[in-house]
């Protein structure tokens, strides 16, 4: 039985049993299928920069030609450059699993990220009082972002969960953790700084959040030089300003025998790994295509945008406030993809269960729309400005969602 308890704006918080979230991990055995089956195209750049740092190479430069092994399908292929672009240090951080045979080391990243996700709702559920609609998490695992992201072994959902983490900790008074938090998923992907934002403005504990990212940001950049080669550097900022389908060719003009597509089919075989999927249709797709050769656009649209949001959100509850910039994160990126809308979950779980129908129908577009129409990440944008005032029944909870997850 439910039990509901008002709130502001007629808005009714419902507690649920335990037993009512069972039906939220239906979708895993599907997960674990769709990874299982699939090459994970992207997890293999990050397992070939980890292998590459374990062999003394630059990760960023297309090892294909030293050995059969470092093929990276799509992301490289017979490019002079590698799949990888994330900051240097990071490849390092992923050496460790490089240490294992691909197959294992991509089904235990997805695993991890699962497993990561799940935990941090479970712990979310607990300190909302039982308030997260079960229907908005299932609606979370079956959308199209999440299928994308365990069928290419995407690191966003790992980074979504503490990235997540930072914010409570910032809510919550632990400004300094919060900062350095932030700080270190920037060392793994350089687009969750957007979040710092949120620091800004008159809130004393920003200036302590901002005193922690940035000490926290000077230690990593002292890590980086001491540990990585300066030629990764420059080759780290070449690569990234290269729009994805401009890369200049390498060395080799033809794939070498035994590695590629298999004709005929949709696997695509290596030397080290069983013939796999290469991708399914319905996880293809853009989050931002109209800027996905416009890097300065991006980041001056992204910007504009997340402080706008700011702006208008400035009535709501922190956290949601904080969660409506991270789908921003899609658009300073020239080239997201859909996995990118991982960004958008926190807001998703946090507004859902206060809104009326109409509210939840909008805000469900962003995960249900058909990744191919290249429209999900700006939709998800735009709703972030959206809910609040075209449904006028968000406002603060009982049990803050402030307090969830730390």
């Amino acid at each position: 039985m439910q039990h509901p308890n008002s709130i502001n704006d007629n808005t009714r918080i419902v507690h649920y049993r335990w037993e009512q979230y069972l039906i939220c991990i239906a979708p895993l055995a599907f997960l674990a299928y769709l990874g299982l089956e699939s090459y994970g195209i992207d997890y293999r750049a990050f397992f070939l920069a980890g292998k590459s740092i374990l062999h003394g190479l630059n990760p960023y430069i297309n090892q294909l030609p030293t050995s059969n092994d470092f093929y990276g399908p799509v992301n490289s292929e017979l490019s002079i450059y590698s799949g990888w672009k994330y900051p240097p240090l990071a490849a390092c951080i992923f050496s460790p699993l490089a240490l294992l045979d691909y197959e294992t080391s991509k089904n235990l990243f997805n695993a991890i990220s699962l497993c990561g996700a799940i935990a941090a709702l479970m712990v979310a559920i607990h300190r909302s009082a039982n308030t997260l609609a079960p229907e908005s998490i299932l609606i979370t695992m079956i959308s199209f972002p999440m299928l994308a992201t365990i069928e290419r072994g995407q690191i966003d959902l790992l980074l979504v969960v503490f990235a997540t983490g930072s914010i409570q900790l910032f809510c919550r008074g632990n400004a300094l953790r919060s900062g350095a938090l932030l700080a270190v998923l920037a060392s793994l992907k350089i687009l969750p700084l957007l979040l710092a934002l949120s620091y800004l403005g008159k809130n004393p504990r920003g200036g302590r959040a901002l005193v922690g990212l940035g000490a926290t940001l000077v230690i990593i950049a002292g890590l980086t030089l001491l540990v990585c080669k300066p030629d990764w550097l420059s080759d780290f900022l070449t690569r990234i300003t290269i729009p994805f389908d401009s890369m200049p060719p390498g060395p080799l003009d033809q794939m070498p025998l035994g590695i590629g597509m298999i004709e005929g089919s949709n696997s695509v075989l290596s030397s080290d790994v069983r013939p796999l999927v290469l991708t399914h249709d319905f996880t293809n797709g853009f989050a931002n295509p109209l800027l996905i050769r416009n890097p300065l656009g991006g980041l001056i649209i992204g910007l504009t945008g997340a402080c706008f949001s700011l702006q208008r959100n400035r009535h709501l509850p922190q956290t949601t406030r904080i969660f409506a910039l991270m789908p921003w994160i899609n658009i300073i990126n020239p080239i997201a993809w859909i996995m990118g809308l991982a960004w958008y979950f926190p807001y998703f779980l946090d507004c859902y269960r206060r809104l009326s129908p109409a509210g939840r129908f909008l805000l469900c577009l962003p995960l249900i729309l058909p990744p191919m129409l290249n429209a999900s990440a700006y939709l998800a944008a735009v709703v972030t400005l959206l809910i609040p005032r075209w449904c006028s029944s968000i406002s603060e909870p009982e049990t803050p969602f402030a307090e969830t997850l730390i």
